[in-house]
């Protein structure tokens, strides 16, 4: 199960799917199609960079590290992923390593992979899916991001999993809505430096694009208040149209 470059050579190989599908599906329709089309948003942003660093946080059965790694092995990129589960066998590829870890640990990581302390050209964040977890990787990794760079987030859209949808499940509903609010509220904190793109369907992918330069720190993620409808909300409203 290898993708294959523009000569047609094999690459990369993955264990648990089969990386040409996902060439295959982007654009079509259905649930892969969406998945696929997103992953190809990732394998676009560093397939035209030359020589970028990656960091994926979260692996699993290595969908976006396939994807990845695909691109990177066109064009001589490196790519770092982190799970603190052994995803040491997802894919096999020349331009990947894997370390077991909490991606948090980053002084670890560093002595690791030394490599991201020159900068990180895309860092794609999809491992604990819990909003404190999502704005301290923002805290620690976004001023190791180039300027230039990507800051890529999965699971920014609940829809899938409100009630009647095809995921309906409440407590992941909860907590995709508090992602989605750590990342809209890290970029309106940050709105000078960054350029943001959401894209809906499968489970949702957020795309920020840095602005500033590599060392500079981010404002910290400051929570902007929601309006809620009440009844005197409803009221007002009538009330101006009247």
């Amino acid at each position: 199960m290898s993708g294959k470059d523009e000569a047609g050579l094999s690459m990369v190989d993955t264990r648990y799917f089969d990386l040409q599908s996902v060439f295959d599906a982007d654009g079509g329709p259905g649930v892969l199609g969406k998945v696929a089309s997103q992953l190809m948003e990732l394998h676009q942003r560093v397939r035209h960079l030359d020589a970028p660093v990656v960091l994926e946080c979260g692996v699993n059965e290595g969908w976006s590290t396939g994807v990845l790694a695909h691109a990177l092995e066109i064009n001589g990129g490196k790519l770092i992923s982190l799970d603190i589960e052994d995803c040491s066998d997802a894919i096999v590829s020349d331009c990947w390593t894997f370390l077991q870890t909490d991606d948090t640990e980053q002084e670890y990581i560093l002595r690791q992979a030394p490599i991201l302390k020159s900068g990180i050209d895309l860092i794609y964040i999809d491992s604990l899916h819990a909003a404190k977890h999502v704005a301290r990787l923002l805290e620690l990794w976004y001023p190791l991001v180039k300027q230039g760079g990507w800051l890529a987030f999965d699971d920014v859209d609940p829809g899938p999993y409100l009630c009647g949808q095809r995921k309906d499940d409440a407590n992941r509903e909860v907590a995709w809505r508090a992602i989605s609010r750590v990342v809209m509220d890290f970029f309106y904190a940050n709105e000078d430096d960054l350029l943001l793109e959401i894209h809906y369907g499968s489970t949702g992918l957020a795309l920020m694009k840095k602005l500033a330069p590599m060392a500079k720190s981010p404002k910290p993620v400051r929570r902007i208040p929601r309006r809620r409808v009440t009844l005197r909300s409803i009221a007002r409203y009538l009330a101006r149209r009247a």
